[in-house]
């Protein structure tokens, strides 16, 4: 299995009492989201959907991808901060080895999930992006075959950044 994991775009600061669930992207995370969409699309992934976690901000960046790859946005709250790889585990039950899931959530989760699938200690950006390649859901079982900087990303894959 292929797991795309990325970290939602740029979001604003909260707002005195506004809860995190509400947190939107910045326009400059929006317009990085759309990119990294169009830059996902070259990449030709084969997926069926874009899972999202159902925070605000992840949200946004989901439906910005999955609209340019053409494919559903599906939330789920086992992608909501917090979220462990026992968690992620039960969302990726469905899938069999040659499968591609691309997973839009939160940092420090993603970075633990990388470090748990392959034992690399990493922190995502917003907006980058963890390539995992794994046969099976468990301890150092993956593999990291890419770590991206949107930026990075959206200006290789598109040949630019607006």
């Amino acid at each position: 299995m292929r797991l795309y994991l990325l970290r939602h775009a740029e979001a604003q600061p909260a707002a005195p009492g506004q809860p995190d669930h509400e947190r939107a992207l910045t326009e400059a995370g929006q317009q990085i989201a759309r990119h990294l969409g169009e830059a996902l699309r070259r990449m030709q992934l084969p997926l069926n959907a874009v899972y999202s976690s159902p925070y605000r901000r992840a949200v946004q960046t989901a439906r910005a991808v999955a609209a340019a790859l053409g494919v559903p946005v599906v939330e789920d709250r086992l992608l909501a901060p917090g979220c462990s790889p026992a968690e992620l585990e039960l969302l990726v039950q469905a899938y069999t080895p040659g499968d591609t899931l691309l997973a839009v959530g939160h940092q420090p989760d993603l970075g633990e999930l990388v470090r748990w699938l392959t034992g690399a200690s990493v922190r995502l950006p917003a907006g980058g992006l963890a390539v995992v390649e794994t046969v099976a859901f468990r301890e150092r079982a993956g593999t990291l075959h890419g770590l991206y900087d949107p930026v990075w990303l959206v200006t290789v894959m598109t040949g630019s950044i607006d």
